[in-house]
């Protein structure tokens, strides 16, 4: 049976594949600013604010959090996600009508 990996072990593969230049970019382009920072943050603020996020959601299946663009997740099987997120939309749940 494979080892699983520890919690920290996943959050730094997580950071070390995630493209935090991209994002950056991105949000220079956009003038996206975080509260706080005068201009848009740095990359090691937005691989802090990654971090810390991930560390909240912990092993913690099906937990979601975010901020300033990004979401980290601990999905049901207990791998650890991060997205940085320009645009999304979702509609309410319909009525549940009991007959």
């Amino acid at each position: 049976m494979a080892e699983e990996k520890s919690f920290n072990k996943k959050v730094a593969e997580v950071i070390s594949t995630f493209d935090f230049m991209r994002v950056k970019q991105v949000m220079d382009y956009l003038n996206w600013n975080w509260a706080g920072f005068d201009g848009t943050p740095d990359e090691e603020a937005l691989i802090k604010k990654a971090t810390d996020l991930l560390e909240q959601v912990g092993n913690n299946p099906g937990e979601v959090c975010g901020s300033g663009g990004f979401r980290a997740s601990c999905k049901q099987n207990g791998t650890l996600s991060l997205k940085f997120i320009l645009t999304e939309s979702w509609s309410d749940p319909p009525d549940e009508t009991i007959i």
